[in-house]
């Protein structure tokens, strides 16, 4: 009798645990949607690690660095043209509702235009981009700016299906394409034509059958309309003008660092760089997917409630990436030798920076929601234009002379910068105190209570 009391804790546990789990899928609250864009977001974090380990096994450092090549520019470019249009329709979507078919009209026009900039742009500069590498490279990287305008409308469905809170089906969307890469690949391989090009367009054209089918869907719901779109242009531009800038910056921060490797080093050394900074970044899906439910609860709640949830986000996500840090760069060799093979393991130094690195930017990111979701921008956007800057700047004085290492130390020293002035700014601009970044046992409690409250949620669902 005595061990039989144990064992029934043990497995009222087990069973409470397992009606939790099951709960978040019919639940339809921001705990649940959180959990479930976490999950989805490290679905396609374990894909990704799948493609970029296959890919980088088969072709090497020099192939994996052509490959990359070829998706850098057109990524890049479309996430430097977005000019702040997600994150505006998603604010006014909500905001005004009753105006959702002309603002989203007004979005869908905006891509073409600007998708068209984007590669024009894209085509002039490509050759300035990759003059390391060889002139067929350059002529298949300028074919394949033509998917640019196709990730901003991506990029705007998205922020339209989280306006319109279908969460389940937003998840949906965001694995289809990097499934279909996957499974594209492994047909390449066992075909014997898996080449840089043939992996690029796995990666590339998977995007395009999701976003038309996604694009005509929203059509269908809101039909187009140009009747209002003056209106419609200047409540996403009001929005949009401030945040462009965190967007403009976001992109550089995010993808500059690449473009000064490929720029500066040889292929095989843009291979070595981005398999440790995509491994790295496998911290930063709590960050993501936090933001992606986080933005959208904060944006209707008044100042003071939005400051301390996003404050006790912040401190949460923060200790949970830490733990997961720690034995990143404690195995870093370990593990770049088993996935993806000995010829890697050269990036273990630069792997391990970055990886710290992604703790600390993606920590800042959660910080600057307070900006974000009060309709103040402009202070995300400093943060970024601050720490980008100067770690760009360090990265073109130093990758030239002492290599990969230096890229990972020049994006540190940024993000540390960012966060400290993010600190600051709490106080000096929010008239707040500053954020603490130990994590507290209350957090701990508040966290527990979102979880406990699932179930009773569920049990009450099912008796109506």
């Amino acid at each position: 009798m005595s061990n039989s009391k144990p064992l029934l804790r043990k497995e009222g546990l087990a069973v409470s645990l397992w009606s939790i789990l099951r709960s978040f899928h019919v639940r339809k609250d921001s705990t649940a949607n959180s959990l479930k864009v976490v999950v989805v977001s490290m679905l396609i974090m374990a894909v990704n690690l799948l493609t970029g380990i296959l890919t980088a096994r088969y072709l090497g450092p020099a192939g994996k660095g052509e490959s990359s090549a070829l998706l850098l520019w057109p990524t890049f470019l479309a996430n430097l043209f977005m000019l702040g249009l997600p994150s505006s329709l998603l604010f006014n979507m909500k905001k005004h509702s009753e105006e959702a078919a002309s603002l989203y009209t007004t979005a869908l026009m905006f891509c073409f235009s600007f998708g068209a900039l984007a590669w024009t742009v894209g085509v002039a500069g490509v050759p300035y981009g990759l003059s390391s590498h060889s002139e067929q490279i350059i002529r298949y990287a300028q074919w394949f700016m033509i998917s640019a305008p196709v990730l901003l409308i991506e990029f705007m469905n998205n922020a339209a299906l989280q306006a319109r809170g279908e969460f389940q089906l937003f998840n949906r969307i965001r694995m289809l394409p990097h499934v279909g890469a996957l499974l594209w690949l492994f047909l390449l391989l066992f075909a014997g034509r898996l080449t840089p090009l043939s992996a690029a367009l796995a990666y590339s054209f998977t995007t395009v059958p999701v976003t038309l089918w996604l694009t005509f869907r929203m059509l269908s719901i809101y039909r187009f309309t140009i009747r209002r779109w003056k209106d419609s242009l200047a409540k996403l531009f009001r929005y949009g003008r401030s945040s462009s800038g965190a967007d403009v910056l976001n992109a550089l921060s995010g993808y500059m660092d690449q473009v000064i490797v490929v720029t500066l080093l040889m292929p095989a050394d843009l291979g070595l760089y981005l398999v440790a900074f995509s491994l790295s970044r496998v911290i930063n899906v709590i960050h993501s997917s936090l933001v992606m439910v986080l933005f959208p609860k904060a944006a209707g709640l008044e100042q003071g409630e939005a400051v301390v949830l996003v404050k006790r986000i912040f401190r949460i996500s923060l200790c949970l990436t830490m733990l997961a840090a720690i034995p990143m760069m404690l195995l870093g060799t370990m593990v770049l030798n088993v996935l993806y093979g000995e010829q890697y393991v050269s990036a273990v130094p630069v792997f391990r920076i970055l990886v710290l690195e992604a703790v600390i930017g993606g920590s800042t990111l959660i910080l600057a929601q307070s900006f974000m979701s009060l309709g103040k921008p402009g202070y995300h956007s400093m943060l970024q234009a601050v720490g980008m800057g100067a770690g760009m700047l360090l990265m073109l004085v130093m990758v030239p002379q002492y290599g990969l290492i230096s890229a990972g130390i020049a994006l540190l020293t940024g993000s540390i910068i960012r966060l400290l002035l993010g600190l600051g700014l709490y106080k000096k601009v929010l008239h707040t105190t500053m954020p603490r970044m130990l994590i507290r046992w209350d957090d701990l409690r508040w966290l527990y209570s979102r979880f406990a409250s699932v179930q009773v949620q569920s049990s009450d669902d099912k008796e109506k």
